[in-house]
């Protein structure tokens, strides 16, 4: 049988109970992982999963996103092995230009994804799934709103708060050609045009094998 590729590869870091710990992976992951995982989340409900899981005295290996596992261990103590991952779009968020944002709108609640930097969600007003930002830009009162995460949820809120100002957290600093870059390549691969050939097509079906 194949070597179940993440367990595998914390094993090789020395830690010798990797294969009693169960596997948990955030939905952004291919099929493949999934299919050789034991627990798939989305940001929304990885908390309530994790804080479960550990009430039943599970030991975990967390996947791929190590700023999100920061986060769920942060919230709840769960005893939880980090692979070693980070999204190109949250990891660059600068802690330093952000606190520069803030000076200049004092007036602004932050809106931050969980996988973000710890030193990010630490200036939030709100952190959570994308779902949940949304909510909190139509619930807030201030008047600009700085918004750490893929700007494409900016379209979304502004069509729900069109009176208010929408900025994108700082990816850089003084002299970048970019102020913020917050968006993802690879979600952006991601069109109407594809999916509607998928339906009509009915190709690019995914076969996975899982691993007991």
């Amino acid at each position: 049988q194949a070597e179940d590729g993440i367990r595998y590869s914390v094993a090789s870091r020395g830690l010798g109970d990797v294969y009693k710990r169960q596997v948990v992976v955030y939905a952004n992951t291919s099929a493949k992982v999934k299919s050789i995982s034991d627990w798939v989340v989305t940001s929304s409900i990885a908390v309530p999963l994790i804080e479960h899981l550990t009430s039943l005295g599970k030991k975990l290996i967390w996947a791929p996103d190590k700023y999100l596992g920061n986060y769920v261990i942060d919230t709840t103590g769960a005893d939880m092995l980090l692979w070693n991952g980070s999204c190109i779009v949250h990891e660059e968020y600068k802690t330093i230009e952000l606190k520069k944002m803030l000076m200049k709108y004092p007036n602004s609640d932050v809106l931050v994804h969980p996988e973000s930097p710890r030193s990010i969600i630490q200036l939030a007003d709100t952190v959570g799934s994308t779902t949940k930002l949304i909510e909190a830009s139509r619930a807030s009162k201030k008047k600009y709103i700085i918004v750490a995460t893929e700007k494409g949820i900016l379209y979304q809120m502004k069509k729900y708060s069109p009176e208010k100002i929408f900025l994108e957290a700082p990816t850089e600093g003084e002299g970048a050609t970019c102020k913020s870059c917050g968006r993802c390549p690879w979600m952006n691969l991601n069109i109407v045009q594809k999916l509607l050939d998928v339906f009509n097509a009915k190709t690019n079906e995914i076969t996975t094998r899982g691993y007991n």
